[in-house]
């Protein structure tokens, strides 16, 4: 009986032994569990959460992160640690994701994104170096197949930097992956390229601004070169008239001056079709400023609104520097 009972003490100190070991090697997974656990996302949150279409994995990464939205304050008391007018739009510090919580019809996707791409951040930080290196080739892959796309954010970060940032923003931002790449985002993502529609959806807007003052620069100069050269033919034009008007004038007041009706007929429809000709020029030179006032309305519009929604996106621009 006493060797029956010193058995069964070995058997349950060995479980135990066996639960601490289990618990020391996969101390992070337990750390994460515990921290999901107790996550308690606001309602909006949750909405965002639920958008994503998260698999398994992804939900239990995003929930250990403990996503909130976050005012101005307290975004930048965890994001930021400057003043510059760069717009930061979420960030994983601290083992925390925190969105920007920008609301604006204009800006459909763009919290849905964020937390997207803070996710991924999450993820990257889970990742050992194996998994990581294996993602290398096709995630510089991606960069030379979109580069128009990705480069220029790319550039403002650190060498070290760059390599984390690519791998969130292929997964964000780009439909057209690598099988290898394809397969392992579908460990977060059920469907990845709803996840970059997100980011379609708010970067389309910039996008379109930016285009159209691009096409409104181009127009504006060239109807400014027309305007500037249909002007200074006007002028010559009219200067030379109003110097025949005068010489017809004072030879139409000199006895003999024209040696007949003909000649005198022919000078003067001259002068009337050159006057018809500078009235019509008059209006087009009026109808190209018009124009070209009219497009500029339209690019100070599209300025004010690329402003605005810049601003709308810029954590460190107040409230009151807004209105």
């Amino acid at each position: 009986m006493l060797r029956k009972l010193s058995l069964i003490k070995w058997l349950l100190l060995a479980g135990i032994l066996a639960a601490a070991v289990i618990l020391v090697l996969n101390r992070d997974k337990v750390y994460d569990y515990y921290r999901g656990l107790i996550y308690k996302p606001s309602s909006e949150m949750v909405k965002i959460r639920d958008s994503l279409g998260l698999t398994t994995e992804g939900e239990f990464v995003f929930n250990a992160s403990q996503p909130v939205l976050s005012e101005r304050d307290e975004f930048n008391a965890n994001c930021r640690e400057d003043d510059a007018e760069t717009a930061i739009l979420g960030c994983y510090a601290m083992e925390n994701i925190y969105v920007y919580n920008i609301e604006d019809e204009q800006l459909k996707g763009i919290r849905e994104l964020t937390a997207a791409h803070e996710l991924l951040h999450a993820v990257f930080a889970r990742m050992d170096d194996n998994e990581k290196n294996a993602l290398k080739e096709d995630l510089q892959t991606v960069l030379k197949e979109n580069g128009e796309i990705l480069q220029e954010d790319l550039s403002i970060y650190s060498t070290e930097e760059q390599f984390e940032e690519l791998y969130v923003r292929a997964g964000t931002e780009v439909k057209k992956l690598p099988d290898n790449l394809e397969k392992h985002y579908a460990k977060v993502f059920k469907d990845q390229d709803k996840v970059v529609s997100f980011y379609d959806s708010y970067i389309a807007v910039f996008r379109r601004l930016k285009a159209e003052l691009k096409a409104l620069e181009s127009e504006l100069d060239e109807l400014n070169s027309r305007i500037d050269s249909m002007t200074l033919e006007y002028e010559t034009r009219a200067r030379q008239y109003s110097t025949d008007v005068d010489q017809f004038n004072a030879c139409a007041d000199t006895a003999g001056c024209f040696g007949s009706q003909w000649e005198f007929d022919t000078r003067r429809n001259v002068l009337v079709n050159e006057q018809v000709a500078l009235d019509a020029m008059y209006d087009e030179i009026t109808n190209l400023v018009n124009e070209y006032n009219d497009k500029v309305k339209v690019y100070n519009n599209d300025v004010i609104e690329t402003n605005r929604l810049n601003d709308k996106i810029n954590s460190n621009i107040k409230p009151k520097e807004m209105e």
